[in-house]
């Protein structure tokens, strides 16, 4: 890649691209995209999206409504977008706020089973005028098309290690929930909120536990990590739900970012980033 003069990057935004550079995929769900977003849609946005396979539709809605719960915290420690247009955002997520501008993006309610789930899917894919639900952008969904349910709520990493990372935690928070006596649903309001704080702050935000105190993510963290070590045990990803303190040493992918800039400016930031590609390539 780098022979060419050309290299790719892992981040959620691209640090230093030109407003209206980007350019949608030529076929016709795109074009119909473009048109629904308008200017929405002049910044490029790059997320990852995890899948976790489902043994039934109800055990997705478990899983769903579980996972929805810790998307705060998800967020928080997948931040990795602080840069836009070649300068700091002031956020650890410039993509999470950049999603805010979509239709259906943000953190439906929780469903109370799986026919609850296709009922509110129908009504809303006939109010969006949308061909189905996978025009639902929600930030955790069930997808039954796939048997899965997917998270689509986190930037792109710009480490391997860091990508494993918050892998096996969407992972064994999965496995756990499965099982788990279903906690308290939060209201959409209250989400809502924390989201914004995960993508404000990133790894050093505090966020509201389940009794809505505001507690470091770290702290937070560290709970999850304890709680979830025998359901990492049996999808076999303990190693990399550990691993999970080596990216909060890094200040999470923003502070990566951050710290290159800081030594370099733009262009110290896109060969650190570079660099991580190459490493997620290789390994």
């Amino acid at each position: 890649m780098l022979a060419t003069g050309a290299g790719v990057i892992a981040s959620g935004t691209h640090p230093a691209a030109v407003e209206g550079d980007s350019r949608f995929t030529d076929n016709p769900r795109y074009d119909a995209i473009r048109q629904w977003l308008g200017d929405a849609g002049a910044t490029p946005v790059c997320a990852l999206h995890i899948h976790i396979g489902m043994p039934d539709p109800e055990t997705a809605i478990r899983v769903f409504n579980g996972l929805r719960r810790h998307l705060p915290l998800l967020e928080a420690i997948g931040a990795n977008s602080p840069f836009r247009h070649s300068r700091d955002t002031g956020l650890a997520s410039a993509r999470a706020l950049t999603l805010r501008a979509w239709p259906r993006a943000g953190v439906p309610r929780a469903f109370g089973d799986f026919e609850d789930f296709e009922r509110s899917t129908a009504r809303l894919t006939h109010v969006a005028e949308v061909p189905d639900y996978t025009f639902h952008w929600w930030k955790v969904r069930p997808h039954p098309r796939l048997g899965t349910v997917e998270i689509r709520a986190l930037d792109t990493q710009a480490s391997p290690r860091h990508t494993a990372a918050v892998a096996a935690a969407v992972h064994a928070l999965a496995r756990y929930e499965a099982d788990a006596e279903p906690g308290e649903e939060p209201p959409v309001e209250i989400l809502d909120e924390a989201s914004f704080r995960a993508a404000r702050e990133g790894v050093r935000a505090t966020l509201p536990d389940e009794h809505d105190a505001l507690r470091p993510v770290a702290e937070l963290l560290q709970e999850a990590i304890t709680r979830l070590r025998a359901a990492a045990g049996e999808v076999r990803c303990e190693a990399q739900l550990e691993s999970l303190n080596e990216l909060l040493s890094d200040g999470g992918g923003a502070g990566l970012q951050r710290a290159a800039h800081a030594g370099g400016g733009v262009p110290a930031l896109l060969e650190l980033l570079v660099a991580r590609a190459c490493d997620a390539a290789a390994s």
